[in-house]
């Protein structure tokens, strides 16, 4: 098995090729409630080119782990954004 921290990098390489501004982490993996085969839950903000990163997140990774991506910039549920924003950790940020 790849090291969890292995798949977090190629997150960050593929955010940035993408220009997104925010990664966050949330979910099972966030709060340290995972199992080894959990999926991956990401929430994107500000990414111009979400779909690609989208596209480019679910091509490669898939043979690891499911990863779900949320696009923060769209209408999502108010309790949806309040758990990532709660217990959420930022993966990759662009300064």
């Amino acid at each position: 098995m790849v090291p969890i921290e292995h798949v977090y990098e190629q997150i960050r390489t593929f955010a940035a090729d993408a220009g997104a501004r925010k990664v966050v982490l949330f979910g099972s993996r966030a709060k340290g409630v995972n199992r080894p085969k959990s999926d991956i839950d990401l929430a994107v903000a500000g990414c111009p080119d979400f779909n690609r990163l989208e596209q480019n997140l679910q091509d490669n990774l898939w043979s690891l782990l499911k990863v779900d991506v949320i696009n923060l910039d769209e209408p999502i549920s108010e309790s949806l954004r309040a758990e990532i924003e709660r217990s959420g950790k930022v993966l990759y940020e662009k300064v």
